[in-house]
């Protein structure tokens, strides 16, 4: 019986020894497993301080170019302002003269070829800022006319305009001011709108 103990107690001792090699090889594994993940995470974090200081240097940077891009606006509107003001001068310099020679000139139609070089010159100026007259020979355009008034007529077209009562424009093809204009109508259709 005895040595029924001792051989079990043998066997205990194995097994248990068995499982503290077991317990030690896992707690090397675990303790690997640590280790790599240890390396992981620093790596991990690294990144991430390299991406957050990326993303500050972009973020500066891009703040800096909205701060370059406001002020090139500001000097542009400027710009364009004193190149329009400049071209405006020239014009009322010419009227300017135009009133002193009104003064004493006995000539009307060297005063009336005088303006009408003044609004040459003008014309010419509000052209090259893109600034163009609307077309009323076509007939009518609700987006580019205004009708003020119709008349009825047998002598014009339907929706032929008549007579322009102020001058349109547009600005590089938008309307910034419709003509307004008196508009033909045939007789049959002065009937049915009233």
């Amino acid at each position: 019986m005895e040595e029924k103990k001792e051989k079990q107690q043998e066997k205990t001792e194995e097994k248990e020894e068995v499982n503290i090699q077991q317990c030690m090889e896992e707690n090397e594994k675990l303790k690997k497993e640590i280790k790599q993940l240890q390396e992981k995470l620093q790596k991990t974090e690294e990144a991430a301080k390299k991406l957050s200081v990326l993303y500050q240097t972009v973020h500066s940077e891009f703040e800096a170019y909205k701060e370059r891009m406001r002020k090139e606006k500001e000097e542009a509107k400027e710009e364009g302002a004193l190149r329009l003001a400049k071209g405006f001068m020239e014009i009322v310099d010419n009227f300017e003269k135009a009133l002193e020679s009104a003064k004493s000139a006995t000539d009307i139609n060297a005063l009336l070829k005088g303006v009408q070089m003044i609004h040459y010159q003008l014309t010419r100026f509000l052209q090259e800022q893109g600034i163009e007259k609307i077309d009323t020979s076509s007939g009518f355009n609700p987006l580019e006319h205004e009708a003020v008034e119709t008349v009825i007529s047998t002598e014009h077209r339907p929706n032929e305009i008549v007579k322009v009562i102020q001058t349109g424009y547009k600005y590089r093809g938008r309307t910034i001011r419709p003509a307004k204009v008196i508009v033909a109508i045939p007789p049959e259709e002065r009937e049915e709108v009233t």
